[in-house]
């Protein structure tokens, strides 16, 4: 969403295995085949996370969770394999199958509160209220669209919508939003020295096998289409207070109830295989990952990959409140715009934006980072 730029919509066909395209794909990173050293084992892990939680228990799913201060909770994945990518989808390819050593991902996106939190103990400024940023993406009402605007920040993204509907409102039970990349990892690290634990964003597979676990589903519920009742997304609520936005395909005859971000949780019945919430809809979210494609005819199976060379994008996963469903067939393609609530959508944007539409979840994550 946001500035919809081409290049969301463009295959590179760039070989990311080999030193000989240019990029590297964990490079020396032993995580890229797997040989993650002095990783823990499965009943090792549940219980070094215990300690240091404040309460430990099977969600309706069946994974463990552990809950943390400022409500944070993080569910366990099992070590596992998985087809990501999708080879009908242009932008989705190539399939491939990845191995993944055990992790854990937050059961929602991080909050408002709990992004005040961070900066009320470290007095952190984010990015876009730096001299010379543009400041984030926003809904502007006079454009009918989004553009960059100095001044809005996670605090007060949306205070010219609730400015105009009074009706709408926005807690510190909402995602944030209006972060960057850069935003993210900082919060990340922040916690990470909060808890002990290896704390950082998931990286682009970690996120998608926990939205769609190993049943290849093009939802996080599943395959059913969107119905109103499992994501925030644009539909008619949507396109009540914001007619004419030619940059969201609106949903008609769906109503979520909600015409910008939702309470992180408020549709169990979309919830992953895993226990997760809102993985599709209310927030785009960035994942550890570089921009990269994939070339098809040499990438077959992964383990533990990771992208990390830096060229000034970062992969986002999961859709938003004002993109589309991702049905295929439809008029305009809704799959062509680049974004949408897919479990295998995979649009990026520059390192250092922000958008109203776009937040983060983290992970405790053992794959190596480098930097």
């Amino acid at each position: 969403m946001g500035k919809l730029k081409t290049e969301m919509i463009k295959v590179l066909f760039i070989t990311v295995i080999t030193m000989l395209a240019g990029c590297k794909l964990g490079g020396s990173n032993p995580s890229f085949n797997g040989q993650m050293e002095n990783i823990r084992t499965q009943e090792e892990e549940l219980q070094f996370v215990k300690k240091k939680a404040l309460s430990f228990e099977k969600n309706q799913s069946g994974h463990w969770e552990a809950t943390f201060d400022h409500n944070i909770v993080m569910i366990y994945v099992p070590e596992g394999s998985f087809t990501m990518g999708n080879n009908k989808i242009e932008q989705a390819l190539p399939e491939h199958k990845v191995n993944l050593s055990h992790y854990w991902i937050s059961k929602t996106p991080v909050t408002i509160g709990q992004f005040r939190a961070f900066v009320n103990q470290t007095k952190y400024q984010t990015e876009v209220l730096e001299k010379g940023h543009t400041g984030p993406w926003v809904y502007d009402f006079k454009e009918k669209g989004f553009l960059p605007k100095y001044g809005y920040y996670w605090d007060n993204a949306f205070k010219d919508v609730i400015a105009k509907f009074p009706e709408i409102t926005i807690d510190d039970l909402h995602p944030v939003s209006s972060v960057t990349w850069n935003d993210a990892i900082a919060y990340a690290n922040w916690l990470s020295e909060e808890t002990g634990l290896q704390i950082s964003l998931p990286t682009e597979a970690e996120w998608e096998y926990a939205a769609k676990g190993t049943d290849g589903r093009i939802y996080p519920w599943g395959n059913e289409e969107p119905d109103g009742t499992r994501a925030n997304y644009a539909d008619e609520t949507f396109n009540k207070y914001f007619p004419g936005t030619e940059q969201a395909l609106v949903h008609y005859g769906v109503n979520d109830g909600f015409a910008i971000t939702s309470p992180v949780g408020s549709f169990p019945n979309g919830r992953s295989p895993v226990g997760a919430m809102d993985m599709a809809g209310n927030l785009t979210e960035w994942v550890y990952d570089s921009h990269y494609t994939l070339n098809p005819d040499e990438v077959k199976e992964v383990s533990n990959p990771i992208y990390t060379e830096k060229n000034g994008e970062n992969m986002e996963k999961g859709g938003l409140w004002c993109g589309s469903a991702g049905r295929v067939g439809q008029t305009p393609d809704e799959i062509e715009m680049g974004h949408n609530i897919r479990t295998d959508t995979r649009p990026s944007d520059e390192t250092d934006s922000a958008d109203d539409h776009m937040g983060f979840r983290i992970a405790i994550s053992y794959t190596p980072r480098n930097r």
